[in-house]
């Protein structure tokens, strides 16, 4: 079948006919209607691995085509599975709900804007996260406390076809910071995730995603790898920002989320006007430099009131005194943030105070 074939202008019966004669190419054709039809055949026409939009509409569908990986998917499942796994790629899923309310109720929070949410299909990372969330199914019998979930990331136009091309980068220097350990960020609040894309502008690009949330642990800044959970021989699978009531879900695995699509909102207008409430000028009169860390809510603490210090965020050092002249900081903040200072010595971690913003501008002197 030549690839300059116009199947667009073919009669549906003609297009099934085609498909019937190449049945083991076309494998999973009989139930798609014209448009999810064409396309399929023009994907599968494919000569080489592409990353480029459909013919553009109210719902554009980013895929990848073949590639390697779905040329050797017959080692890995029967025609029968693979007949069912590409005939779900154009069935209704439970996500579409959930996601269709979401754009409308964005559509009504910002009538301003041209909000589009742009399908993504990916049978090479589909076929990855499947497999993985079987292989942990067979391992532990289920996925998890919190099984698995729409979660949202926002991103920078720039960083967005890197991203789709080559999956999120576990990378030890994030762009948006790790309060919570290195690994890859998401959020089940779509105005956090709006907040982190192209921050000052006002097109913003939101990648939706299924997620593997399974078991969760909180996660504090130098968490590099996720503990094992007591009394069993498993890591959880996510850490949180808050263990009761989580917002940020930080994944160290690729392979244990897939993209479904992308948000593009255009003509953004913020309405939250979220600004620092509050902030402070520390002031150091001791004769040895200190440490300013901010505690994160949920921080565990010791018998006595102490925040566990692993689990909090380092701010900035303060400088010792020196003959009269004080060393000092300031820090933005919102009221009712904590904080703590401590001196460190040698081997030794001295807590020094423990305080709250209580209101814009005040002095703290230590």
């Amino acid at each position: 079948m030549s690839s300059s074939t116009n199947f667009r202008e073919k009669s549906l019966k003609d297009l099934k006919d085609i498909c019937r004669s190449d049945s083991l190419k076309y494998r999973g054709f009989s139930k798609l209607n014209k448009d999810d039809l064409v396309n399929f055949m023009y994907r599968m026409n494919s000569p080489k691995y592409t990353q480029r939009p459909f013919q553009r509409g109210p719902r554009r569908v980013w895929n990848r085509g073949s590639h390697y990986l779905s040329d050797v998917s017959h080692i890995f499942e029967t025609p029968e599975e693979s007949e069912e796994r590409i005939q779900s790629y154009y069935e209704p899923k439970p996500e579409d709900t959930i996601i269709q309310d979401l754009i409308s109720s964005l559509q009504s929070k910002y009538p301003e804007s041209n909000v589009v949410f742009d399908p993504y299909n990916d049978e090479n990372n589909d076929m990855i996260y499947r497999g993985n969330k079987a292989k942990y199914i067979s391992q532990h019998g289920s996925l998890g406390e919190h099984g698995e979930g729409i979660l949202y990331h926002g991103t920078d136009e720039k960083n967005l076809l890197s991203i789709l091309n080559d999956d999120f980068r576990l990378t030890s220097n994030p762009v948006h910071g790790d309060i919570y350990g290195k690994g890859i960020y998401f959020t089940n609040d779509i105005e956090k995730a709006i907040y982190y894309s192209e921050r000052g502008k006002s097109t913003k690009f939101i990648i939706v995603c299924n997620v593997h949330i399974g078991d969760i642990c909180q996660g504090y800044s130098r968490m590099d790898i996720h503990p094992k959970m007591p009394n069993l021989d498993k890591p959880y699978d996510t850490s949180v920002d808050n263990i009761h009531s989580p917002k940020q879900f930080i994944k160290k695995k690729n392979g244990t989320y897939n993209i479904i699509g992308i948000i593009k909102i255009e003509n953004h207008i913020d309405k939250s006007n979220k600004r620092f409430t509050g902030g402070f000028q520390l002031v150091n009169t001791k004769n040895h430099p200190i440490t300013l860390y901010w505690v994160p809510p949920n921080t565990t603490r010791s018998y006595c009131g102490v925040p566990n210090l692993q689990m909090c965020k380092k701010m900035s050092d303060i400088p010792a005194s020196i003959i009269g002249r004080h060393g000092t900081t300031r820090q933005l903040c919102q009221l009712g943030h904590e904080f703590i200072c401590v001196y460190h010595h040698i081997n030794e971690v001295h807590f020094i105070r423990v305080f709250k913003s209580t209101r814009k501008g005040e002095v703290i002197t230590i």
